[in-house]
């Protein structure tokens, strides 16, 4: 008796094979284009969260100042863009937000939650269209002499290096179960 085992392997399977590994290869294009967009989509939470927890503006104006662009099959690369002016801070946190008769409560206001309410001096209030009262203060002797409190613009707070840091951390997170998610995805997919 010889120790000898002998294997045939069919042309069907090495076609099945090849079959396979061309499938997988014409894929993975699209594989990662999927997975840098979900990853971008969590980007997008994580800037939103953070940004929210350190400054005084809504999660809704977050989202809605951040858009996409997307990554193909034909471009790898995919982009998170914050577009925004800049606002009065009247938009953040201003305290009193109308004028009190009678009283001389200095006018507070921040951007930032961290380090509370500050004063800001001899600004007053002034009512604008639509009813809303801004802050503002003179530049001149001159009736129309007054420049309006403005703070940074949304994509000027996104971009707080500690929010950046936290979206790094979690894109490098999210990408890699993202990337091996769609692989196993398109190995369970294959004939």
């Amino acid at each position: 008796m010889n120790g000898m085992i002998s294997l045939q392997i069919s042309n069907d399977g090495l076609e099945r094979a090849n079959s396979a590994l061309r499938t997988i290869i014409a894929e993975t294009p699209r594989v990662v284009a999927r997975a840098v967009n979900r990853t971008m989509d969590g980007m997008r939470t994580d800037a939103v969260s953070e940004t929210h927890k350190k400054y005084f503006v809504s999660a809704k104006d977050v989202r809605a100042s951040i858009s996409f662009r997307k990554a193909s099959a034909g471009n790898l690369m995919g982009a998170m863009v914050s577009k925004g002016k800049r606002h009065s801070l009247a938009y953040y946190q201003l305290t009193p937000s109308t004028p009190r008769i009678g009283r001389k409560t200095p006018l507070k206001g921040a951007v930032k939650r961290e380090g509370g309410l500050k004063s800001l001096g001899p600004a007053f209030l002034v009512k604008r269209a639509g009813g809303r009262y801004f802050p503002f203060f003179r530049t001149g002797k001159g009736k129309y002499d007054m420049n309006s409190l403005i703070s940074p613009s949304m994509p000027q707070i996104i971009k707080n290096e500690e929010t950046v840091n936290v979206m790094e951390h979690g894109a490098e997170e999210r990408f890699a179960k993202r990337l091996e998610h769609e692989v196993m995805r398109l190995l369970e997919a294959l004939p």
